[in-house]
């Protein structure tokens, strides 16, 4: 079994998609915000490319929730922050999701079998979720503006540094051996770190330092989300 990890959604090719069991990480912040969303009692959410295919699906059991360039979208009920939707009061309804680089990437990698979301959040329990499956795993970073984004890469050097504990006889390959690396350098003053990063430097300059620490939490949560024929549900972790 191999783990392979990929800087960006212009990176990814289809042999790291089909027969492989995918990861989809965007610690800031779509990956954090449909692990939060779902583990704060939201039924699912279903990630879209386009402003217009996300009003198109309104209606009155979904709320919309999106950015562009870490702006919420004009009319959208919340922006894309996981802090945001922990403190919402709608959590009946199905979440309609539109990023800049994140939901591109799920839909890059719909034809993974299985495609699951992961982050910091909940890394230990994707990790070994996606180990179930015996084959080999793409953790599949979304990057920020076709760009390799810091924050992706050290959550998928977390999920290569747990894997490799899990399944010694694991084969990885650079960028994950890298990361893993960076990971293990990085891990005492995470959040810090995430604040220094491109996409982090913007969140702050918007105002959402408190997301950043948020997305730096490891293992808050023992939830996978899965995507089944565009929707993305929960699987609890045991």
């Amino acid at each position: 079994m191999k783990l392979e990890v990929v800087s960006t959604v212009e990176e990814i090719r289809s042999d790291q998609i089909n027969n492989r069991t995918v990861i989809v990480i965007d610690v800031l912040r779509a990956s954090t915000t449909i692990v939060t969303a779902l583990a704060n009692g939201f039924p699912s959410v279903i990630p879209v490319e386009t402003i217009g295919q996300a009003n198109l699906l309104k209606g009155s059991r979904t709320i919309l929730v999106g950015e562009r360039h870490c702006k919420k979208i004009a009319d959208f009920d919340y922006n894309n922050s996981p802090t945001a939707l922990c403190q919402a009061e709608k959590k009946d309804a199905d979440v309609i999701l539109t990023t800049t680089n994140g939901t591109r990437a799920i839909q890059k990698a719909e034809r993974a079998q299985p495609l699951l979301i992961g982050c910091f959040l909940n890394a230990t329990a994707c990790i070994r979720h996606a180990l179930s499956f015996h084959q080999d795993i793409t953790l599949f970073c979304a990057g920020t503006r076709q760009e390799f984004a810091l924050e992706d890469g050290l959550a998928a050097g977390l999920m290569a540094h747990l894997a490799k504990r899990i399944t010694p006889a694991l084969h990885t390959n650079d960028l994950a051996e890298l990361m893993h690396l960076a990971y293990l350098q990085t891990a005492p003053a995470l959040a810090q770190c995430l604040r220094t990063t491109t996409t982090g430097k913007r969140l702050v300059q918007h105002n959402f330092a408190n997301d950043i620490d948020f997305c730096a939490q490891v293992d808050h949560y023992q939830l996978v989300p899965i995507v089944k024929e565009g929707r993305i549900l929960p699987y609890l972790v045991s």
